[in-house]
């Protein structure tokens, strides 16, 4: 990139368009500069920087202090995940009425609020900001019996698939401490991972529920976006964004899924009707990315890993007692440059929108990777952007017709590395970008294609870091798909003994 060039006295949308013709590697064109030059002065005055969600409030505490409601463990928080722990037994606001979690404790990710408690979303510049509004997931969960905890150590912004926080510390993983949890939800992943809690609850916009639930050997649900409310959650990306929850077992997943998909305030009508209608009669059995790609993308590991989870699927498809149909052996190749490219145009412009709002559009106050990921969203063409966002239900459609065909589960890893190495240098190293890179290759596009996905963990004999599997699901098939990722990680336990 040059930066001799750069002309500091242009109009911004000026300077935005010569950005973009950088970006795109394009010389421009004349007419079209001319016109742009005229018209910046208006543009820029048209242009009314949005404002942040208006049920945050400065509320002049700090992040690492505590009042008698919580007590701060940001300091520790990279080896708990916790960032400040709850001293009463009730938060959210909830009048217990059943028991059906009852003895499970929980924790939520740092984006997630709860009335007149600070939230931060991993970041310094939102240390004096409270929430005045309480997620109705949080409400549900404590209604149904469940103790919430504390919130979670979380990537800033939640924007690092490896659980990077520049500010208050990577999140260090369980199972090796010379490896990082993975993220954005790193503290979800590492505060049940070291059993402080039974349940968190993260947020998944590209991966980061099942990333660092991959990493750290757990369970790890995204939702059919649009399924669960986003009511108090502090946005990354309005289209892409979904809550989902990390268990050590899928049972305790299936437990909290039926005490939200049951709320009307957590799940519209509509959709619970469609969670209720079987996709059994119209679609069986398993598709899976073809073994020949994973070997070819994917780690050792992970590839072996894979393989011998498609052999216990196998199985299973043979059983007499299967409900779920068979194996489809042939095995997929999916080509999703372009569904990977429109995932990153509209998590970067939202992000920037977003993130840039939080923090009063001042850039100097976000890490360094989280600096470089925004700025590319301010820009990104319009035009581009309204595209992804327009084809993305003819591909989501395109997807499943020639990813799953007639199958009702589509099988792959969930990420084609092991849990990233901490780095000994900084977080923008050569290794670093490649694991930030690779990570996601598998979880990303789900989420622009809006499909549900669950990650269990995959055995591996005498390995310190496990690798991980993720079943995808068709739209608002979920409950079948908790159901048949409870049978499948049973049977890859079992196939270990």
């Amino acid at each position: 990139m040059s930066t001799t060039t750069e002309n500091h006295d242009a109009h911004p949308a000026a300077r935005i368009n010569g950005a973009v013709d950088n970006l795109l590697g394009s010389a421009g064109n004349d007419r079209a500069e001319s016109l742009v030059a005229a018209s910046a002065t208006e543009i820029d005055r048209s242009f009314t920087p949005p404002s942040p969600p208006q049920w945050l409030k400065p509320g002049g505490i700090s992040v690492d202090s505590s009042d008698s409601r919580w007590t701060s463990t940001v300091d520790e928080s990279p080896r708990t995940g916790i960032f400040r722990r709850y001293t009463e037994s009730t938060v959210a606001g909830a009048t217990v009425l059943t028991e059906e979690l009852s003895g499970l404790r929980i924790t939520h990710k740092d984006n997630i609020g709860i009335r007149d408690y600070p939230i931060t979303a991993g970041s310094p510049a939102l240390s004096d900001t409270r929430a005045e509004a309480t997620s109705p997931l949080l409400r549900s969960i404590e209604a149904a019996g469940g103790t919430i905890i504390g919130a979670n150590h979380m990537a800033e912004f939640a924007l690092s698939p490896t659980g990077h926080n520049q500010w208050f510390g990577d999140g260090v993983n369980p199972l090796s401490d010379s490896h990082l949890s993975g993220g954005s939800s790193s503290g979800s992943g590492v505060s049940v991972a070291t059993d402080a809690c039974d349940l968190s609850l993260g947020t998944d916009t590209g991966g980061s529920v099942r990333l660092p639930a991959a990493y750290c050997g757990l369970v790890g649900y995204k939702p059919t976006n649009g399924l669960f409310t986003h009511s108090g959650l502090i946005p990354l990306s309005e289209t892409l964004d979904t809550i989902g929850l990390l268990a050590s077992d899928t049972t305790i997943v299936q437990r909290a899924f039926e005490v939200l998909i049951s709320d009307s305030a957590v799940v519209n009508a509509e959709a619970r009707s469609r969670i209720d209608v079987s996709e059994e009669a119209v679609f069986s059995g398993f598709a899976h990315l073809s073994r020949s790609t994973v070997d070819r993308d994917c780690d050792t590991e992970v590839a072996s890993a894979f393989a011998s989870a498609l052999d216990v699927v196998k199985e299973i498809g043979q059983s007499s007692s299967n409900d779920f149909g068979c194996l489809d052996e042939r095995g997929v190749d999916i080509d999703d440059a372009d569904l990977n490219r429109k995932s990153v145009t509209i998590v970067s412009v939202e992000a920037a929108r977003n993130v840039g709002s939080l923090v009063g559009w001042n850039w100097d106050l976000l890490g360094d990777q989280v600096l470089s990921r925004v700025i590319r969203g301010t820009a990104i063409p319009a035009i581009g952007y309204a595209d992804a966002l327009a084809c993305r239900s003819a591909l989501a459609a395109e997807f499943l017709d020639k990813a799953m065909g007639r199958s009702r589960f589509l099988l792959t890893p969930t990420s084609p590395i092991l849990a990233p190495q901490i780095s000994k240098s900084d977080a923008t190293g050569s290794r670093a970008r490649s694991d930030y890179m690779r990570a996601s290759s598998y979880t990303r596009t789900i989420n622009y294609l809006g499909l549900p996905a669950i990650t269990v963990p995959l055995p591996t004999a005498g390995a310190e870091l496990s690798p991980a599997l993720q079943l995808i699901g068709r739209h608002y098939d979920d409950r079948a798909l908790l159901t048949v990722a409870a049978t499948i990680a049973e049977a890859c336990r079992q196939s270990q003994k």
